[in-house]
């Protein structure tokens, strides 16, 4: 995956071939289709792996009650922001990975659905978290918390990616990212003290 990752961030994704990305890691072709199918598989595989300090937080947070949840989410956004700016590759990767989301037109389950399920899930068990170190304000659940979480996150990382908008990830969305938690920080203190 490594050895695809960086010929993708070389020469694009377009330009790279199942041959060459075998050649790169050292392995057959039929290693690489055994394990990833296709060139998307490989791709989709690499994306898989950005969710990992997410799932990580959310491992460590089933455990450790002691972490503030809020805090420590923000951390990881902003190092995964500073990781995803420092390279400008990385923008012609998501978009990559965003063409290839919006072109399955089943209805079944694609992988950019699951990679969305999966990362859901972390988000759910930081937001419970949440509600166990405090009270959750009015009306909201660690799901639709999550919900709400995601659906920000994505819509900065999407925008970005598409260089449609005049904004970095680094000041800029993090910035964002820090006041909605804040935000948080801040109704939940107050819903438990109405406890």
């Amino acid at each position: 995956m490594k050895a695809a990752e960086t010929l993708f961030l070389d020469k694009g994704y377009e330009n790279v071939s199942l041959d060459e990305i075998a050649a790169a890691a050292g392995v057959t072709r039929g290693a690489v289709h055994w394990h990833f199918r296709n060139k998307q598989g490989v791709v989709f595989a690499i994306r898989d792996d950005m969710r990992l300090p997410m799932q990580e937080l959310a491992d460590q947070l089933a455990k450790d009650t002691k972490v503030d949840p809020l805090n420590a989410l923000g951390r990881v956004i902003s190092a995964t922001f500073k990781r995803l700016q420092a390279d400008p590759r990385q923008r012609r990767l998501l978009k990559v990975l965003l063409q290839l989301d919006s072109t399955d037109d089943t209805d079944a389950p694609n992988d950019g659905d699951v990679f969305q399920q999966r990362l859901r899930a972390s988000l759910v068990t930081v937001f419970e978290a949440v509600g166990r170190n405090g009270k959750m304000p009015a009306h909201w659940t660690p799901t639709s918390a999550a919900i709400a979480f995601q659906a920000v996150i994505s819509g900065l990382v999407n925008e970005w990616a598409r260089g449609k908008t005049d904004f970095e990830l680094i000041p800029d969305a993090a910035a964002i990212v820090r006041s909605v938690l804040d935000s948080w920080a801040i109704l939940t203190k107050n819903a438990s003290r109405r406890k």
